[in-house]
């Protein structure tokens, strides 16, 4: 993979050039990148030109991107998608980067060759033999199909001898462009990101729009494809829908309910209710408003103990409440249903339970088809991944066909593309094959547009104490806060363990000079905070920045259920994973 520079503000990072910057992406790691860059017009204004691509076998190429829309309307010389009135000929802007370019190199080494330039359109494709376009040379520009064999056709805008000293050039660029931006400018790279990862996951309520004739939903869709995003989208959308409803909105672990209660109060309903339920939460309001006493185990009980009563004494207590006539009218009713995660709740209980032969019986959908007003004629959407359905509890706990044979008009559809992940990251996730992860990783689709981002960083300390991690996870905080990549309080340190004083960080109260406070767990006085959370418990959320702690490097894990909590932890992150990999836990 090519080397990378970013100094892109966000006010100029659009979608054209993200698409560019996928297909410069496959170049081999003896080409250099800059996006983005500063350079002086001939009237001594500093401006920003988009990409400089360096291959020491040839030279140094200017590159200017043109969106979608690219023609001059004759009669005035104007030409189209730009705001500004007298906008300048295209080859007369290529023409100033170019010379502030020569410029910046000669001030570093005089007489530094060779340089060339291009405009690139990369949302067409020039016939075959055509001399110029809008007016413009063919050999000035790269068009669509140019970028998909950029490095054979990049010769063209050289002469025929190659540079003379290849290591000199590639010094006198690095000196001159290969140095990071400023925090600052970066800083908006980064954050331009998280707009497009909201545009991206926004776009996907087209899905919502094509089937809102539909009832009962259910909806498929890997890691980072927007499923959270949707539901929330979805739940509001039902909430609103005539004179108001009355939605429960459901997941299954306590982090995620957390996150989905922030999403929900950020949006402003016009009418309607949505209620946030973590599934034990739900179950003990039922047990609560009955009058029945919960019976949970202690937390020092023994894990058959747990077993027990999770999956065999808890339903059969549930399924009194939501049967009996003496209940009907204690219990909580709701007019629609939306599923996070959906594949966590079992569509089966136990035998012990019984009851599932009878007809209609579902598992824990029964409980939760019996709180809907209209059962199974309610407006219901579920939102899926068989895939993340930890190892351990078994892949055929849910069958999304035994709920869908239950209702009135269930409806299948697909989200199709991962929306969350920089490429780095996407790219690296794709490296996590193994038998835990099959599924995981067969489920990540690629669209066109990924943004770039930072490098994933891995870090082996296999003898390390819990004094080393900590200072190694303190420096990679230090270090994305000073190139500008996040704020401390951006990162989620997820680890191995399910309490913090087990993992390999111990008992940490501070880290890079912040409280380390439980995700969910407000700071106090309002303070800020760095998060941290066990892996196991973070599914559904995702964070700007996520460093991994505890767990064996990847290749060498064996189990399958190691392998898929390592997959799990890693795609939390959307822009910035490091991964320090080393004893799982200082305490057992």
């Amino acid at each position: 993979m090519a080397r990378w520079f970013h100094n892109r503000p966000s006010e100029k990072c659009d979608d054209t050039e993200i698409k560019v910057a996928n297909k410069l992406r496959r170049l081999s790691k003896r080409w250099t990148i800059r996006w983005g860059f500063y350079y002086v017009d001939n009237k001594g204004i500093r401006r920003e030109g988009d990409f400089l691509i360096f291959d020491p076998m040839h030279g140094l190429l200017v590159l200017e991107v043109k969106g979608d829309r690219f023609r001059q309307f004759a009669p005035t010389g104007r030409w189209e998608g730009d705001p500004e009135k007298d906008k300048d000929h295209p080859l007369y802007q290529l023409d100033q980067e170019y010379d502030g370019v020569l410029k910046a190199l000669e001030q570093t080494e005089p007489g530094w060759r060779p340089v060339a330039k291009a405009l690139c359109l990369p949302n067409e494709v020039i016939p075959e033999g055509q001399k110029s376009w809008q007016g413009i040379p063919r050999e000035m520009i790269v068009d669509g199909r140019d970028l998909e064999r950029f490095d054979s056709i990049f010769a063209r805008f050289f002469g025929e001898e190659p540079p003379r000293d290849i290591q000199k050039h590639r010094e006198v660029f690095l000196e001159t462009y290969g140095k990071g931006g400023r925090p600052e400018e970066i800083k908006h790279f980064i954050d331009h990101n998280e707009i497009l990862f909201r545009k991206q996951l926004t776009r996907q309520y087209q899905l919502l729009d094509i089937l809102e004739g539909n009832q009962q939903l259910f909806i498929e869709g890997g890691a980072g494809t927007g499923k959270t995003w949707n539901a929330v989208e979805k739940a509001v959308r039902l909430a609103e829908k005539d004179e108001g409803a009355q939605v429960l909105l459901l997941c299954y672990n306590i982090a995620l309910s957390r996150f989905l209660r922030d999403l929900v109060s950020r949006r402003t309903l016009e009418r309607g209710t949505i209620m946030v339920y973590q599934w034990e939460e739900l179950a003990h309001h039922l047990l609560g408003a009955c009058g029945m006493e919960s019976g949970a185990p202690p937390a020092e009980a023994s894990r058959e103990d747990k077993l027990r009563y999770y999956d065999q004494e808890l339903p059969a207590l549930l399924l009194e409440c939501v049967r009996e006539a003496e209940f009907a009218d204690r219990l909580p009713r709701f007019d629609a249903l939306v599923v996070d995660e959906a594949q966590d709740h079992d569509t089966a209980f136990p035998d012990a339970v019984g009851n599932n032969n009878t007809k209609g019986e579902c598992g824990w959908w029964s409980i939760y088809i019996a709180l809907l007003r209209e059962g199974t004629k309610a407006p219901i959407a579920l939102f899926y991944d068989t895939a993340q359905r930890p190892p351990f509890r078994g892949r055929g706990g849910f069958d999304a066909r035994l709920i869908a044979g239950q209702l009135s008009q269930p409806a299948f559809a697909r989200l199709p593309h991962a929306l969350r992940y920089t490429q780095p990251i996407y790219d690296f996730l794709q490296t996590l094959k193994s038998p835990g992860t099959e599924g995981l990783v067969a489920q990540l689709s690629e669209p066109d547009d990924l943004p770039e981002g930072p490098e994933v960083i891995t870090v082996d300390l296999k003898e390390a104490g819990t004094e080393e991690v900590r200072a190694e996870v303190t420096r990679i905080i230090a270090s994305w806060v000073e190139i500008g990549y996040c704020l401390p309080e951006d990162v989620l340190i997820l680890h191995t363990r399910t309490e913090l004083k087990s993992s390999v960080l111990g008992a940490c109260e501070t880290i890079a000079g912040l409280p380390l406070v439980e995700y969910g767990t407000p700071p106090e006085d309002g303070k800020k905070a760095i998060r941290h959370l066990s892996i196991n418990r973070a599914k559904g959320l995702d964070a700007l920045a996520v460093i991994m702690v505890g767990a064996e490097p990847f290749q060498k894990i064996r189990k399958v259920d190691n392998q898929y909590t390592y997959f799990m932890g890693a795609s939390r992150a959307k822009q910035l994973l490091a991964i320090v990999h080393g004893p799982a836990a200082t305490a057992r």
